[in-house]
């Protein structure tokens, strides 16, 4: 359901048109499993969970009818990109998915990039209803690569976001990034988009480009800044998806130990975040939880189980090398 408060108010824009060339593979890239699910389904979970489904668009491309099939399945709607001219060109496709929608702010996420938690949409969005035309989410890298640098101004505000491509050798040196995640009036960066053009290094239709024509314009452009830079880690080879399964499981494993469950060895242990753990239940090494497992209270995961969507009473003893399946 809706954050309290959200609904109407906000729409999301989901960009998920790219081919994923890196991951060496014939699946789109959003498509590809994080915790026995697409990247893209973990995305729309944090959208859902700020606007309605008819207020979520995916602006989808490769493989745009098994996307758009997955999105529709969870209440969303998929546009499509064709051809893909940049990501600012995916944002005039996504806006024009949201006719007649009345939201009048618009959050952006990218669908390769699912460790995001929904504390850190809930500050990029309060930043947005402070009055600022546009937020972007950043964070300060020691080795910022190949990311966007962000540019301020004396007055610390925004001024412009730059391609690590058409940067100079002194923006080059900023280790303020941008993370690729926005939230927009919706009516002001229409407008801007309107303007936007191809000069840059790619020919393409930079959102980036966005923040400097606003500045321009006359309005503000703000920031918030990660805590964990994690969060912001897209997904574009198979080594970055399973750096992402090991972030995600322990995020997972970290919850339910704070929550009063056992867990005896996080190096061998891995849990799906939909499970649902009971207090004082102890899993022992080597174990999997797989999909919506449901496990009350004071049971025991005996070591080396794999658990696949099943149930477990409050105070089962599962033992070693069990397969135990809701299915």
């Amino acid at each position: 359901m809706p954050v309290s408060g959200t609904e109407n108010r906000w729409a999301v824009a989901i960009l998920a048109a790219g081919k994923g060339t890196r991951m060496r593979s014939d699946r789109p890239k959003v498509l590809h499993e994080l915790a026995g699910r697409p990247l893209v389904d973990h995305v729309v979970d944090l959208a859902l969970a700020v606007a309605r489904p008819h207020d979520v668009v995916v602006v989808v491309g490769h493989g745009a009818g098994e996307v758009g099939e997955l999105v529709g399945s969870r209440g969303a709607s998929a546009v499509v990109q064709e051809p893909q001219l940049g990501t600012g060109d995916a944002l005039r496709v996504a806006l024009g998915g949201l006719a007649g929608r009345p939201a009048e702010r618009l959050l952006v996420l990218s669908g390769d990039v699912p460790l995001l938690r929904a504390r850190t949409l809930e500050r990029l969005m309060a930043a947005a209803e402070g009055g600022a035309a546009a937020v972007l989410l950043t964070a300060e890298l020691d080795d910022p690569g190949a990311y966007g640098r962000v540019i301020r101004g004396a007055d610390g505000a925004v001024e412009a976001v730059v391609e690590a491509r058409d940067a100079s050798f002194a923006e080059l040196a900023v280790r303020e990034v941008n993370a690729g995640i926005y939230a927009f009036d919706r009516a002001v960066v229409a407008e801007a988009l309107a303007g936007l053009g191809t000069d840059n290094a790619q020919g393409e239709v930079y959102l980036t480009d966005v923040a400097a024509a606003l500045r321009a314009a006359g309005h503000r452009v703000a920031a918030v800044r990660l805590d964990d830079p994690v969060e912001m880690q897209g997904i574009n080879t198979r080594a970055d998806l399973a750096e992402a399964e090991r972030v995600l499981n322990r995020m997972v494993l970290d919850g339910l130990m704070a929550a009063g469950v056992t867990i005896r060895d996080p190096r061998t242990t891995w849990v799906d975040p939909r499970a649902e753990i009971g207090r004082d239940t102890v899993v022992e090494p080597g174990v999997v939880i797989r999909g919506r497992c449901r496990i009350g209270g004071g049971a025991r995961i005996g070591a080396n189980s794999v658990l696949d969507n099943a149930a477990v009473a409050a105070g089962e003893q599962v033992r070693p090398l069990t397969f135990l399946t809701g299915e």
